[in-house]
């Protein structure tokens, strides 16, 4: 069951710089420990276009790997609920085995196949907090095509995501038909001639 105390202290940094939480979570038939869906709460899904996703059952576990901040749940925008609800389940369950950090990459293809509409998430630190006794915060992540994955591995996901806001895209994730910004000229996010892109078996990469 939902820690509602818990999770109206924690998600206070979403309610003041996004919006309130929606009144009704997104609860799937067959909960998160059996194999199923992640609960997700959510922000925006009363309008059309960009909604924000937000899991809200993984900071009050114990068997979580710590980051930096403590426990965390993890947060995107975008414009595809399908999409939102399988990436935030599969990184969910990543969480208990892998440790992430802000400025971490991860190929979605090599962790949970080709057929994802994105090829990568970028991991970046939104808040840190803690809720009575316990360190805890959230991490946004942004879904990126496979080259501005590669780039990111390669050059730091900080430049990216700055590349993103100068484009107007930051901070939400268009999941189909989205051209990549490393391709697109007036971004400057070229890779150098020559460059060999890193290898796509990377899971989780921190950010140099």
């Amino acid at each position: 069951m939902k820690d509602e105390s818990f999770y109206a202290e924690l998600f206070r940094s979403i309610h003041e710089r996004i919006g309130p939480i929606d009144d009704t979570d997104i609860v799937p038939f067959v909960g998160f420990d059996r194999s199923g869906m992640i609960r997700l709460s959510s922000v925006g899904r009363d309008r059309s276009g960009f909604v924000t996703y937000i899991t809200c059952e993984l900071a009050t576990r114990d068997e979580q790997r710590l980051a930096g901040l403590g426990n965390y749940e993890f947060m995107i925008s975008c414009d595809d609920q399908s999409w939102a609800r399988e990436v935030l389940t599969q990184i969910g369950r990543m969480s208990f085995n892998t440790a992430f950090e802000d400025g971490h990459a991860i190929d979605l293809c090599e962790a949970f196949g080709s057929d994802f509409p994105m090829a990568g998430l970028l991991v970046e630190e939104f808040a840190k907090t803690s809720v009575g006794d316990r360190p805890c915060g959230i991490f946004r992540i942004h879904g990126v095509t496979r080259t501005e994955l590669d780039y990111s591995i390669r050059f730091g996901t900080n430049k990216l995501l700055e590349a993103f806001k100068t484009a107007g895209l930051y901070p939400h994730t268009t999941v189909r038909q989205r051209r990549s910004l490393v391709e697109m000229p007036q971004t400057l996010l070229r890779m150098p001639a020559g460059a060999v892109p890193p290898s796509r078996r990377a899971r989780a990469v921190s950010s140099s």
